[in-house]
């Protein structure tokens, strides 16, 4: 299965302190800057698992992008099609805590959203040769919702990414295959405070989308099978090195093991092994979930 991720990447700028966060004060800590974004790191994964995959995402041309470009040499995934513009890269600050926890963030991804459907219409011949589009909410919603409903012939796989941008797929819900949300992004979704799951998450179901999976960070996976809602344990790990990325690493599994034809059990399962093992490095991906491969 040829897969196509479209989505940000970004310059991630990590601030983790070294004991717990006192407000308003400046904070011992560890600062690193790597490349990131919810759909490159679902892609940098895909690329780790041996999925055929391309990446269709914008390239500025700060220094940034400098990083941006000598990464993805290095990583060998294609980003051939790519927008290259004379704009800034995108950037996402974060603030972690001693357990590697989010405590804050701020995202400009202004460069990105700023892509117009028009953009998009010289590539069609190009999307159209992938079996399986995923996507991040980071485009804005005119585009987003273009493209969706342009490739509904497509299997479409979508991640939430936050509370704010996932509403921007409120009207394309029935064209998405499977999509990956938090509790946060549910609520939001259905304009609610403090979301059952268990029966909210029937909610989506029936405003079309065929396959939801929500993460609730500790807790265990809720999951969809037809009609059928299911929860798995999350994957325990000795140690938490950091959060960051293991959403991203669930749905790749998910959707890695799903073009292989696997049932949603078995992808939701292999999903949370490929989170687990994210969760035991600093960085957003690791590259030893290929281990982690049996079909």
């Amino acid at each position: 299965m040829k897969t196509l991720v479209i989505g940000a990447t970004n310059i991630d700028v990590i601030g983790s302190s070294y004991n717990n966060i006192i407000d308003k004060e400046s904070n011992v800590g560890d600062i690193t800057i790597s490349l990131g974004g919810v759909a490159k790191n679902i892609a940098t994964n895909l690329l780790y698992l041996g999925e055929e995959v391309a990446f269709l995402t914008l390239i500025g041309n700060d220094n940034f992008s400098l990083l941006q470009r000598s990464e993805f040499d290095k990583l060998n995934l294609d980003i051939s099609h790519s927008f290259i513009k004379s704009t800034k890269s995108n950037i996402y600050l974060a603030i972690h805590d001693s357990n590697g926890d989010l405590i804050t963030g701020i995202n400009d991804m202004s460069s990105f959203e700023s892509l117009k459907m028009s953009d998009f219409y010289p590539l069609d011949d190009y999307i159209r040769s992938f079996d399986v589009l995923v996507f991040d909410t980071n485009l804005n919603e005119k585009t987003l919702n273009y493209l969706i409903t342009q490739y509904k012939d497509k299997t479409i796989y979508v991640d939430g990414v936050s509370q704010t941008k996932v509403l921007r797929i409120k009207n394309v819900l029935p064209y998405i295959d499977l999509l990956k949300i938090n509790d946060y992004e549910l609520n939001a979704l259905l304009n609610i405070n403090n979301c059952d799951i268990i029966k909210d998450i029937k909610k989506v179901l029936k405003l079309g989308v065929k396959n939801c999976v929500v993460s609730l960070s500790s807790k265990p996976i809720v999951y969809n099978d037809g009609n059928e809602i299911y929860q798995s344990e999350i994957q325990k790990v000795k140690e938490i090195k950091s959060t960051m990325g293991a959403g991203d690493a669930l749905l790749a599994g998910i959707l890695f093991y799903l073009n292989n034809n696997k049932n949603i059990h078995e992808a939701v399962n292999f999903g949370k092994r490929v989170a687990g093992k994210t969760l035991e490095v600093y960085e957003s991906c690791n590259n030893l979930i290929k281990e982690l491969i049996i079909l």
